[in-house]
């Protein structure tokens, strides 16, 4: 088996620099016990020779080929997707690379296997999964897109209880062959750094499309995270909550010098745009991002509704379950900008796409602020200007 692989390197050599490379970083180890013939993960290209005896030498290529175009993508190695079991982010992944590239004897899914459109992103792709996958894979099966709608009852789309089973069965057994797919998945960021340093370096792409070498190139840029953003937004904010006090010794004098104590009873406000221009999509993941915060540390955050004014206060202490929109007008940030100033607040969150004129921060306003955005686009048109007031990150939806 060993022998075959080193004969396809040999030709991705000449052939196939980049694939060559990235499959270099890696140590190549036999596994008869998983369920899937290939899968990468942990700086290792895990194969299983029970299956890969069955196939073809171009079969075994293409096998190779496809966790190679992954590793590419950093899919191994970033941070899954929120809310994502194991199985849906091995398919998402799947799909995006059977998507770009183009196989002839190795199976992989594409979008129009689950009913979903083309081009989208691999997170997008992952979540839109997790909510087809059946109960029984770990899944709510809310989503009716795949297969023309197969959780539908009878009367719509003529299926029977006996063929929706039949679909939970077929779509669990890929969800077991997939879970193994992505069981060494984990966040990395030296391998990361790895594999950005060879995309970077790369002057011949090989069989890989000119559209897909430039995704490869644009994600090398440097993410800004808002989870990361957000738990050094928290350690700031705590950090400028430092208070002098005699009845503590300073560390380095003793009683001679005040000591200090850090008050943890941190203000947050969280402001959730609800102008017309935000959808509902956006407004679940912004709700997400406000879920999040308890995580974070905070024990108390009060979140207002805003559009062209501030519609709905409120203050949480745990997870919020449901969320009701009111307003859904134009935008301003005048309204929370002076709320936050007004009330207080040592920090402020707006979370936003971003469309709207930007706001006079006034003198009495001394909370930091970070401003996050629905997506990519959103941020490129208008982290100018925000970054005057504020940090920017942004949440990628598609």
């Amino acid at each position: 088996m060993r022998d075959r692989i080193a004969n396809i390197l040999e030709h991705w050599f000449i052939q196939e620099p980049a694939l060559f490379q990235v499959l270099c970083t890696h140590e190549l180890v036999s596994n008869t016990q998983m369920a899937c013939p290939v899968r990468s993960g942990k700086r290792r290209i895990e194969y299983n020779p029970d299956y890969l005896r069955e196939m073809t030498d171009q079969g075994l290529e293409e096998a190779l080929r496809t966790e190679a175009v992954r590793i590419l993508l950093k899919h191994p190695y970033e941070r899954k997707p929120d809310g994502c079991s194991q199985q849906a982010i091995a398919i998402g992944s799947n799909v995006v690379v059977g998507d770009n590239y183009k196989y002839n004897s190795f199976k992989i899914e594409r979008p129009y296997d689950y009913g979903l459109p083309a081009g989208m992103a691999y997170e997008w792709y992952s979540r839109k999964i997790q909510a087809m996958l059946p109960a029984s894979a770990g899944g709510d099966g809310s989503d009716g897109d795949f297969g023309n709608n197969p959780k539908s009852g009878e009367g719509e789309s003529g299926m029977s209880s006996s063929r929706n089973d039949e679909y939970d069965d077929r779509f669990l057994r890929l969800s077991e062959k997939n879970q193994d797919l992505s069981e060494l998945w984990d966040e990395d960021d030296l391998t990361v750094a790895l594999i950005n340093g060879i995309i970077e370096g790369c002057t011949s792409w090989g069989s890989l499309a000119g559209a897909f070498a430039e995704q490869l190139k644009a994600s090398t840029k440097a993410k800004i995270n808002w989870r990361n953003v957000f738990s050094g937004f928290r350690a700031s904010i705590l950090s400028s909550k430092r208070k002098l006090t005699r009845m503590k010794p300073n560390r380095r004098t003793g009683f001679a010098n005040m000591g200090s104590i850090r008050r943890f009873d941190t203000k947050l406000l969280v402001a959730v745009d609800v102008s017309g221009s935000i959808s509902s999509e956006s407004l679940s993941y912004f709700y997400g991002v406000i879920n999040s915060a308890f995580r974070y540390g905070f024990e108390s955050i009060d979140v207002i509704q805003f559009d062209c004014g501030v519609r709905v206060v409120q203050s949480l202490k745990k997870v919020m379950r449901e969320v009701i929109a009111i307003g859904r007008g134009g935008t301003s940030f005048q309204e929370p900008i002076e709320y936050a100033a007004e009330n207080g607040y040592d920090g402020l969150l707006i979370l936003t796409d971003g469309y709207a004129p930007e706001p006079m921060i006034p003198d009495n306003m001394h909370c930091k602020i970070i401003w996050v955005c629905q997506d990519k686009s959103c941020y490129e048109a208008h982290h100018h200007w925000m970054e005057k007031s504020g940090r920017v990150c942004t949440i990628e939806l598609r």
